[in-house]
């Protein structure tokens, strides 16, 4: 299985390997952006002092600079960070800050900024090379990508009053797509999903796809007429690469979801936007203290064996956890005072000597129980059951059509204790289920809630469910004779099946279609899914063959490098056996992606023995959905985009003065570098105690970015 962050920690380190400077003493110095990214690859600031001498913030009070040594800074491509650098290197100083700068910008490099760049005449004057990081992503999971600096992307491509942010975040997104191919050596055959003509006449931001999908195409074309190296020599199976945008699968963000990882971001309020999970917990004192973890694979092995796991087979494999630790040291456990589960918690907070099993089990226990709390508390059980027959076309667990849906809607409507997110959310499920209801209907249903015309979020319901037009739906009809809404559905739904529970019965669009174009890319319909170019010579009909091979003897060189690859289904009839590289399937979100899409990536590549890596430009949470749905009709100065706030360009003045220290020879060893405020040789690199918990090594990226000094 291929690991989408370990692919771009080898190329970062690659890139840092192949700069040459003297003595191979290597300053980094890095912005806080690329301090994020950085942070989403290494475990700690610790495991990339492996291969520079230093790391340092390019706008941190502290960093004095070695006049005799060579610099490698990897920036933003933005007025500030060039500034900054040229400050390094101003005419003014008595002394440069280094000797020479190897710049490496992240992706983004506009015409206007390389003219601002080459303005600046005492910094060009010591540039030892420049060039581009093919870093416009950033790996979140093993598995999943997500497309750096677009702001709230939902807004800019599908509220109508972005439709001028469009075309520049298209191209951010395409730089991360290429970037994708280059960093996996990848050049994938490309497919998309084509909206309908009455879906794009309603939202043209339908057809974006389309015009990523064209304009990654060409792109990525450009770069391997450019590059006679790309792709390198391979005997894996070309890749297939989808691209999709948010309004495919609109009841994913809706549904309630009891997968451990969906279900924790959805119900629980103590998870932030950094993915830092904050609980109490007892410590070893009977105290109850306040606790904060990171919920990341990068450092926690009991969330990768636990996200995808249904919230009851995750709570039973952690008490399992917790049941294996007290038998392995029966000696450390007063048993006598065991009498149920919470009980356990409280035998692990006094255990000795398991720091970082007891930090993480008593972290997901206490997560998982929280969750399972609020399913009691809001019988959100009982409203998943009814989710899953109208996601599910309307068939229930047996396979068998719901009779009576409307009566079933309005009696799980009256369940008390259910909120009225809750119910809002049942309430659009229905509506997508029937291809719409009339505004009347609407307005019935939310008093049955409680939510009549004089209610406060009334207002804020019906611009909800109107603006679903934005996403080439028409939720609300206008007439009641007039026919359901016709939108071709690519999710599927799982009956007869005894070990699947009845609230997960709902397979995503993602799950749906990775699993066709898998097994067999006929069952994914050309019409729905068609290839910008470059279809599998296996699937062509005769007339296609025919064209195909006019052109391949007109331009040999190029068919050479471009040649129609075998569908790899059809190598051994359609056998999915695992024979040298396994394939790889990437597939990308426009608008953002739900955790349980994550999932059904992940578990089609386990079933199908492929690898697959799924991307978009964020996560979407269902209450977060629902309010970015209902932003739709918001001006630009509502949304507060990043795009329409002022960048900043001047640099503080402390880096505009002359150097503080006298030239020192970068000839001096280890022990003097090591007196230096603020830098760490790999040779003295701090040696970490095996205690440290990893949850605790990586803040050492956040901690060195908590002071502007």
């Amino acid at each position: 299985m291929s690991d989408l962050r370990e692919l771009q920690r080898k190329y970062v380190l690659d890139t840092l390997n192949s700069i040459q400077t003297p003595h191979n003493i290597k300053f980094l110095v890095i912005d806080e952006f690329t301090g994020t990214l950085f942070e989403s690859l290494f475990t700690s600031a610790n495991e990339l002092l492996n291969y520079v001498t230093s790391i340092e913030k390019i706008d941190s009070r502290k960093r004095k600079g070695q006049p005799s040594v060579e610099v490698i800074y990897i920036l933003q491509p933005t007025k500030y960070n060039i500034n900054c650098i040229a400050s390094d290197f101003a005419s003014h100083r008595d002394h440069k800050k280094y000797a020479k700068a190897h710049i490496r910008f992240l992706p983004g490099m506009e015409q206007y900024l390389m003219n601002f760049l080459q303005g600046k005449r005492s910094l060009i004057d010591n540039i030892a090379s420049m060039n581009e990081l093919k870093l416009a992503f950033s790996p979140k999971e093993t598995q999943y990508f997500q497309t750096l600096d677009i702001d709230k992307p939902f807004q800019i491509f599908y509220n109508k009053n972005c439709a001028d942010l469009i075309e520049k975040n298209v191209n951010r997104t395409i730089e991360a797509l290429v970037n994708m191919c280059i960093v996996t050596g990848e050049y994938p055959i490309i497919r998309y999903s084509k909206a309908l003509p009455h879906e794009v006449q309603l939202s043209p931001a339908t057809r974006l796809a389309e015009k990523v999908a064209v304009q990654f195409q060409e792109t990525l074309d450009s770069y391997v007429r450019d590059h006679q190296d790309f792709p390198p020599p391979s005997t894996r199976p070309r890749a297939i690469f989808i691209i999709t945008e948010r309004s495919l699968d609109q009841f994913a963000p809706m549904l309630h979801d009891f997968n451990y990882q969906a279900m924790a971001y959805d119900v629980s309020t103590d998870i932030g936007l950094d993915d830092v999970y904050h609980y109490k917990a007892e410590n070893e004192a009977g105290e109850m203290e306040d606790k904060s973890s990171k919920l990341s694979d990068l450092v926690d092995p009991d969330w990768v064996d636990l996200r995808h796991l249904h919230i009851i087979d995750a709570n039973e494999q952690i008490t399992g956890k917790i049941k294996e630790l007290i038998a392995k040291n029966p000696l450390l456990v007063d048993r006598s005072k065991v009498k149920n589960t919470s009980d356990l918690l409280s035998v692990v907070a006094h255990l000795k000597d398991f720091d970082e099993d007891r930090r993480r089990i008593m972290l997901h226990k206490t997560l998982i129980e929280s969750c399972l709390a609020v399913n009691q508390e809001r019988k959100l059980a009982n409203i998943a059951d009814i989710e899953q027959n109208l996601a599910g076309f309307g068939l229930d667990m047996d396979g068998e059509r719901c009779k009576h849906m409307t009566d079933l809607v309005l009696q799980t409507l009256l369940i008390k204790v259910c909120n009225i997110t809750d119910k809002v959310r049942f309430i659009i499920i229905y509506a997508l289920f029937r291809g719409g209801i009339i505004e009347a209907d609407f307005v019935k249903l939310l008093s049955f809630i409680g939510v009549r015309e004089d209610h406060e979020f009334f207002p804020h319901f019906m611009t909800l469910f109107k603006n679903f037009d934005n996403l080439g739906f028409k939720l609300v009809k206008e007439k009641p004779r007039d026919k359901p809404f016709q939108k071709t559905w690519f999710h599927d739904t799982v009956v007869k099946d005894p070990n699947i529970y009845t609230t997960s019965r709902y397979v995503p669009a993602v799950g749906n279609i990775l699993s066709k174009v898998i097994t067999n890319p006929l069952l994914l319909g050309e019409e729905e899914f068609p290839y910008v170019k470059d279809k599998p010579i296996d699937l062509l009909d005769d007339d296609e063959r025919e064209a195909v091979g006019a052109a391949a003897a007109a331009n040999v060189s190029s068919s050479l490098r471009n040649s129609r690859h075998k569908a790899a289904w059809s190598r051994n009839g359609n056998s999915l056996k695992n024979e040298g590289p396994r394939q790889r399937f990437f597939y990308y979100v426009l608008g953002g992606v739900t955790y349980p899409e994550i999932r059904a990536a992940y578990e089609q590549s386990n079933l199908k023995n492929k690898d697959i890596f799924i991307g978009s430009d964020g996560i979407l949470k269902p209450v977060s959905f629902l309010r970015s749905v209902e932003n739709l009709h918001q001006p630009r100065q509502f949304l507060n985009l990043k795009d329409d706030q002022k960048v900043q360009e001047e640099i503080p003045d402390f880096l505009q003065g002359p150097p503080a220290s006298v030239p020192v020879s970068h000839v001096h060893n280890a022990n003097q570098f090591q007196a230096k405020k603020n830098m760490v040789p790999v040779a003295q690199v701090p040696v970490v105690d095996e205690k440290e918990t990893k949850h605790k090594k990586r803040n050492k990226f956040k901690n060195f970015f908590k002071s502007k000094d």
